[in-house]
C-alpha cells in the first residue's frame, strides 16, 4: 500500500532531515531500487502512484541516508545530474546567510575587472559581489553552491 503522500517535502530546517532519517528504513522498504549515480545516491520508485525518490547520506548528519520526492525524470537524465541534496542546501544557505549578515557589501563607481562583467566593483575590492563571493568559494574561504539539479521546491 502505497504511503508517499503520508511524506512531505522536506523543509530546509534541521529537524525536518532529522524526521526523514528516522523514517527512512521504513519507507524504503515501500519502494523499488531503480539506479544507483556515480556520486553514490540510489533513485528509488513506488510502484503505486510513481513517486521517484532520490537517497543521499547527510555527513553533518553522521552520513546517515534519507529519502526525498524528486520530480519524475529519465533515468539516464539523473545518471547525468542527480539531483541537489537538501541537506545540503540547509547548511549552504545557513552558511552563506551567515556571512551576508556579517559583512555588508558597498558598491564603488569602478568597474568590475572580471572579463566582461558589467556590473562595478565592491568598495576596497577589484571584483563585484558575484564575483569575489565566487573567488572566495574557488579557494574554499565559502561554500560552493550544492551539486545536482535544482527542482521544485527548492529551487
Amino acid at each position: 500500500m502505497c504511503e508517499c503522500s503520508a511524506y512531505s517535502d522536506l523543509e530546509l530546517i534541521r529537524e525536518s532531515i532529522d524526521k526523514r532519517i528516522a523514517t527512512t528504513k521504513k519507507l524504503k522498504k515501500q519502494l523499488q531500487w531503480v539506479a544507483e549515480s556515480p556520486a553514490g545516491d540510489s533513485l528509488y520508485k513506488c510502484d503505486g502512484c510513481q513517486q521517484l525518490w532520490q537517497s543521499s547520506h547527510a555527513w553533518n548528519w553522521g552520513n546517515k541516508e534519507y529519502l526525498f520526492k524528486v520530480p519524475t525524470i529519465a533515468v539516464a537524465d539523473w545518471m547525468e545530474e542527480f539531483f541537489a541534496r537538501p541537506d545540503q542546501m540547509l547548511l549552504y544557505s545557513g552558511m552563506m546567510h551567515d556571512y551576508f549578515e556579517k559583512n555588508k557589501f558597498v558598491v564603488s563607481d569602478t568597474p568590475c575587472r572580471k572579463e566582461g562583467c558589467g556590473h562595478n566593483a565592491l568598495v576596497n575590492n577589484v571584483l563585484c559581489k558575484e564575483h569575489f563571493i565566487q573567488s572566495l568559494q574557488q579557494f574554499g574561504m565559502l561554500p560552493k553552491f550544492p551539486e545536482g539539479r535544482m527542482f521544485s521546491p527548492y529551487g
